[in-house]
């Protein structure tokens, strides 16, 4: 049985994502005691693989594995193994940055992802086909099983001394495209099908098939989305132009999906249907605006204002991933209906708007506070902070 107080570890990694993050941004009021670089490099790791790698890892497997499997499975094992490796994976790239030893933790983390996915899908072969939430899942673990490949690629390129090379930079862009936009998203899309197969099984599946092949088609044209600020962007131009079309056409799919869905949903917290609007509003945001980018008036802001990437990568990465998760942390009682979580609820919302409107207020040149950005992130520290006191529900 999966264990709900293992998802204090996760949280406890998204703690450092935050702390990492608050203190990157307060970097010019004082001097930080390790390099900058390596708490950039510390901050993407810990987010994608001690944040969102390991609480997906629990939600899915409480959801999907029976308990037998589980234990056959040996995913206690698999989970309690993850998070030593990840507590080297902080360390080490916190104190040197890619180095021997963050290479090696990065790597042994990669063979018990393969251990994972390997179960998982081996354990999930029987799961009744009708389960539209599952489709999306396994696509996502087979676009995460392919981003795992690139990073050789770029330690090739590395090795070679191209770094800071367009090939190089474009290597990092669809790895990091595979992740968010293929792993990661796919998951979690799956994920909040899984609450409507809860709690709205009467929505039309076949919006959510259309929304599902338009997105499956698209994603690895969307590839060329992210490199359109490279030289070669015109000879990449027709598929990002596809890419965008049938991104477009499949948010169009789950708007109608969204208009099906009952007012009033059921579900085991109301704070948990406060984190699912927020995710629909960031992610038919997100798409919208990755949409946009397709047109030159939106390339420089789209690829060369930094707080506008920024803000981009935030709305995917909290807006969209990490709130969706939450509603699951709710829905599977990993966090109870507390003082604690209402505040860290707050607390974690009021700091996400505050960072995105001074992120993308800057990106467009209309005002900027540090200030007011240091208090955003210190407003999320606090927030995932309470979420760890926080009791777990009892059953």
């Amino acid at each position: 049985m999966i264990n709900k107080s293992w998802s204090k570890a996760s949280l406890f990694f998204f703690l450092m994502v935050a702390v990492i993050g608050t203190t990157l941004r307060a970097a010019g009021y004082f001097n930080i005691p390790l390099g900058y670089r390596n708490l950039v490099h510390a901050h993407s790791h810990t987010g994608f693989q001690g944040w969102v790698y390991t609480i997906m890892f629990l939600i899915i497997t409480s959801i999907y594995i029976s308990p037998e499997k589980l234990k056959k499975g040996k995913y206690s094992l698999q989970f309690k193994l993850t998070l030593l490796v990840l507590a080297g994976v902080l360390v080490s790239f916190s104190l040197q940055g890619y180095g021997l030893y963050s290479i090696v933790f990065s790597t042994l983390f990669q063979v018990l992802n393969y251990w994972f996915i390997y179960r998982f899908l081996k354990d999930t072969t029987e799961t009744l086909s009708t389960q539209y939430s599952l489709q999306f899942i396994k696509t996502g673990l087979y676009f995460g099983l392919i981003s795992t490949l690139l990073p050789y690629a770029i330690g090739i390129t590395s090795a070679k001394g191209l770094n800071g090379t367009e090939l190089y930079q474009s290597l990092i862009y669809t790895f990091l495209h595979f992740q968010y936009n293929g792993w990661f998203l796919f998951i979690v899309i799956g994920l909040f099908f899984r609450f409507l197969e809860t709690h709205a099984p009467a929505v039309n599946s076949t919006y959510i098939w259309c929304f599902y092949w338009l997105f499956t088609l698209a994603f690895i044209p969307a590839t060329a989305l992210s490199l359109l600020g490279m030289s070669f962007s015109s000879h990449l131009l027709f598929f990002a132009i596809f890419a965008a079309f049938f991104q477009i056409a499949g948010l169009i799919c789950f708007l109608l999906i969204i208009k099906q869905m009952p007012f009033k949903l059921k579900s085991k917290s109301y704070l948990s249907k406060v984190f699912l609007y927020l995710f629909l509003i960031s992610f038919v945001l997100k798409v919208t605006v990755q949409g946009l980018s397709v047109f030159p008036s939106m390339w420089e802001l789209a690829f060369f204002e930094k707080n506008i990437v920024l803000a981009y990568l935030h709305l995917s990465l909290i807006g969209t991933i990490s709130f969706l998760l939450i509603v699951w942390l709710f829905e599977l009682g990993y966090l109870g209906h507390s003082l604690w979580t209402k505040s860290g609820s707050m607390l974690l919302i009021l700091g996400f708007f505050i960072t995105e409107i001074i992120l993308v207020a800057g990106g467009l040149h209309w005002f900027y506070s540090q200030d007011w950005l240091i208090a955003g992130s210190a407003a999320m520290v606090s927030g995932v902070l309470a979420f760890i006191f926080s009791p777990v529900a009892r059953d």
